[in-house]
């Protein structure tokens, strides 16, 4: 056989196993094709990778929003409902909410939720006796808190002393300012209403609710020390839940301002 007839065969052999290897690679193709179009074009494997990589959404509260992220969409909120004009959130407990005030009842979010609609439970509101820049003597805030679900529940917990110490900061996000109030006292008084039984437009309606807080005894009541000095100058929010196992009675939280960050909050005193 001559050398040219050797390179044609040797031609022949090369260019047959070329084609063999196409045909395999195709086959191959069509198979991981066929498979990507059954699993919607993934690997399922990929595709539960992915899913556990990604981050959840945080369910708390209306419009999802919570302050644990430190930042509150009002945007967000007013969409859902106009009446929304701040965000609670107290650290050490679950209180974590929209802060509400109707135009049409006082009362209308103690049977009503945060999205307006009826619902028992309720919602946290103050009313309409306190400006919602917070620059009154002292805004309350009123919540339910008799089922354990309840949004005031935990408030409970600051009767605790152990806790009452180890838990004294109360943030309220507003849409142009967070301001921080630090609890100094925690006690059950009598079921009415602190709007009602004190003048907070005047020095002396402040000066009554404070000799009360501090003199009138009560079982269980928590003062924390160093703020003996507090006055009609200073501001205060109250957390309020009536407590139907005891008619007759509320539990009270209240605090007072320390933090003003867009420095926003002044009053003039009468």
């Amino acid at each position: 056989m001559s050398l040219q007839d050797r390179k044609e065969i040797k031609k022949i052999e090369i260019t047959a196993a070329v084609l063999v290897l196409l045909v395999m690679m195709v086959l191959a193709g069509c198979g991981n094709r066929g498979e990507q179009k059954e699993n919607g074009g993934a690997n399922p494997e990929a595709l539960e990778e992915t899913a556990s990589t990604q981050p959840e959404q945080p369910q708390t509260g209306i419009a999802y929003e919570t302050a644990k992220d430190a930042e509150i969409d009002f945007k967000a909120l007013k969409a859902e409902n106009p009446d929304i004009f701040a965000w609670l959130h107290v650290p050490g407990t679950n209180i974590d909410c929209p802060v509400l005030q109707s135009e049409e009842a006082d009362d209308y979010y103690e049977t009503h939720n945060a999205y307006g609609k009826e619902d028992p439970k309720g919602a946290v509101y103050t009313e309409l006796a306190n400006l919602k820049d917070m620059c009154d003597f002292n805004t309350v805030l009123h919540g339910k808190g008799t089922e354990k679900e309840d949004v005031f529940a935990e408030l409970y917990q600051f009767g605790d002393k152990d806790f009452f110490q180890k838990n004294h900061t109360i943030y309220l996000y507003l849409e142009d300012n967070l301001l921080t109030y630090e609890v100094f006292a925690a006690y059950e008084r009598e079921d009415s209403s602190l709007i009602r039984t004190y003048d907070f437009t005047y020095a002396e309606g402040c000066e009554a609710f404070l000799q009360d807080l501090y003199y009138t005894k009560t079982m269980g009541k928590n003062i924390r020390e160093g703020w003996e000095g507090i006055n009609a100058y200073n501001f205060l929010i109250t957390l309020t839940v009536s407590n139907e196992t005891t008619p007759g009675k509320q539990y009270v939280v209240v605090a007072a301002l320390v933090g003003d960050a867009a420095g926003k909050i002044d009053r003039i005193v009468e």
